[in-house]
């Protein structure tokens, strides 16, 4: 690839700047984005120039792979920060308030384009002019594909045993320290982004408009949800009562053990969501009861705003922080995608898999239909173009389906949001609680479970019955134990309030982390739906963003 190089002298910022205009108008680059690069360039080289010995020289050339275009500027220079930018930028004879709009504008110029690494006295600054869509999506395809292979040939090619050892020592550790880094993280980022989001609300009258839209909107999906389920298994009445020889109650006793104290109870749910300190909640990851902190914080936050506005403004940076430390996890999705498809290939029994597969595509059935549901819940009530959506959100949809976890996808499903060009006050606030209380996907395997277990037990499905379920249902969907597997835990507790006993989900237990993934898929999926008809009708959609 063609590069230029220059001499560190002040002459050469003009002959460096035309060099990357030209390259960026040969690549047919937005005339906005060529001046926003421009302008950084301009800014890089003056400050490499200023930092570099007589007779140094500075490299500049084009980078970047799968669709993405970046100017990587190279040059032995005093080591220099974004922040000693803004310091060049910065005249003591200018008001504070004229310097500070100055930082603004460059902090919206750089934002996340420009980075800058310093390494044995050599400088280079990366300016990104062009993300591609579609790297995301090729490493994680790429990582998912090779993970589900490894595992294959492990455990076709060697012995049990050792396929074990491999996994044990192996795959689990890596994979189980990503996940608790998300872990770590995805509590202060569902509180810091609800407090912040309605600190940041200047009208509470407008807030509580758009909490009750979207508390609605996520109990009309469920409902549709279980509607969808129940369609499907009419079509599609899955269960023979042979398979009720192949109950284990062994292979069942981790997840009964897990179910055991918990109830399906409206009264202790909504109890349930007032903690009795600020400590335990973070400690258990309990986000109804952090999502009501958030409130509490948020709505304290806005009311005072006027006397101490450092108070909202230590939200919105707090926010910004954790927001950041996630951005960097993120970018491990694809290793950890990897690690998580050959450990559970290695694991599965292929052979008791086989039994019931038939309840996989059924639930999968169920979720697709669902799916559609939701974008034709777009257009109707948003008047969105479901394909924008679809090419704005996808990458969100692959990381929830490969986490198994809406609380793991959420951080990279709030950047998605922020890309389709939805202002962080909505999703920033219906995200958190859609990761909580929306569990379409859920409703869906739940009843379709239960009805596949209640023909195996040969249990009459009467109106009584799918009222029970329905109820219990919506009840599990908001208030699902915070566990591994916790659906899983959820149908151990329903089938029972049926008559179906509760070991019965030892027949889907091996199947039960590819439905997982696909249920998690359609959580996702209808948070960011919610969010974008709530925010567009409340008219906090950036359309030129959406449509771009």
């Amino acid at each position: 690839m063609e590069k230029k190089e220059l001499e560190a002298k002040t002459t050469s910022i003009s002959a460096g700047v035309e060099f990357v205009r030209s390259l960026l108008t040969e690549r047919k680059t937005a005339r906005r984005q060529i001046t926003q690069t421009l302008l950084t360039v301009e800014e890089v080289l003056a400050r490499m120039i200023n930092g570099s010995e007589e007779g140094g020289k500075i490299t500049i050339e084009p980078a970047g792979r799968f669709g993405t275009l970046n100017i990587r500027i190279t040059g032995q220079c005093e080591p220099f920060e974004i922040s000693d930018i803004y310091e060049d930028l910065k005249n003591d004879d200018q008001e504070e308030e004229v310097n500070e709009a100055i930082k603004k504008l460059y902090d919206k110029l750089f934002g996340d384009t420009l980075q800058i690494k310093n390494s044995e006295g050599r400088t280079t600054a990366v300016i990104t002019v062009k993300k591609s869509p579609y790297s995301s999506i090729v490493y994680t395809l790429a990582a998912l594909v090779l993970g589900i292979l490894s595992g294959l040939l492990i455990q076709t090619f060697l012995p049990a045993s050792v396929g074990k050892d491999i996994s044990t020592f192996f795959f689990t550790p890596v994979y189980t320290v990503f996940i608790n880094c998300l872990k770590l993280v995805v509590a202060p980022l569902v509180f810091f982004s609800i407090a912040s989001s309605i600190a940041d609300f200047t009208d509470l009258k407008a807030l509580g408009r758009i909490a009750v839209r979207i508390v609605i909107m996520y109990l009309l999906t469920s409902m549709i949800a279980i509607c969808v389920a129940w369609l499907t298994y009419s079509i599609f009445p899955i269960g023979s009562p042979e398979l009720s020889e192949a109950v284990s109650a062994e292979s069942a006793a981790s997840a009964l053990e897990k179910a055991e104290g918990v109830t399906i109870s409206i009264k202790d749910l909504l109890v349930g969501i007032v903690p009795t300190d600020i400590v335990t909640p973070f400690q258990k990851s309990d986000m109804l009861q952090i999502i009501f902190m958030a409130v509490i914080l948020g709505l304290a936050a806005a009311s005072v705003s006027a006397k101490m506005p450092e108070m909202k403004k230590s939200l919105i940076v707090l926010n910004s922080v954790i927001s950041k430390i996630t951005t960097v996890m993120v970018g491990f999705i694809p290793v950890m995608v990897f690690f998580s498809m050959a450990k559970m290939m290695i694991s599965m029994d292929i052979g008791s898999l086989l039994k019931v597969f038939v309840w996989t595509p059924v639930v999968y059935f169920a979720d697709i239909i669902m799916i559609v549901v939701y974008l034709l819940l777009l257009l109707i009530f948003a008047g969105l173009a479901p394909h924008r959506f679809i090419e704005k959100y996808y990458p969100a949809m692959i990381a929830a389906f490969t986490f198994a976890s809406s609380n793991a996808a959420l951080p990279s499903s709030m950047r998605q949001c922020e890309k389709m060009g939805i202002s962080p006050r909505i999703y920033s606030f219906s995200l958190p609680l859609g990761a909580t209380i929306n569990m379409d996907g859920s409703c869906i395997s739940l009843l379709i479970s239960a009805l596949f277990c209640a023909r195996i037990f040969q249990v009459p499905i009467t109106p009584s019955v799918m009222t029970t379920l329905f109820i219990a249902i919506m009840v599990l969907s908001v208030g699902s134990p915070g566990v591994p597997g916790g659906n899983l835990v959820c149908i151990a507790l329903l089938i029972p309030q049926i008559g179906v006993p509760a070991e019965a989900i030892s027949l889907i237990m091996g199947l039960y982390p590819l439905v997982g993934m696909m249920q998690t898929c359609t959580n996702v999926t209808g948070d960011a739906v919610v969010t974008a008809i709530v925010a567009k009708r409340e008219g906090l959609v950036d359309m030129k963003k959406f449509n771009s």
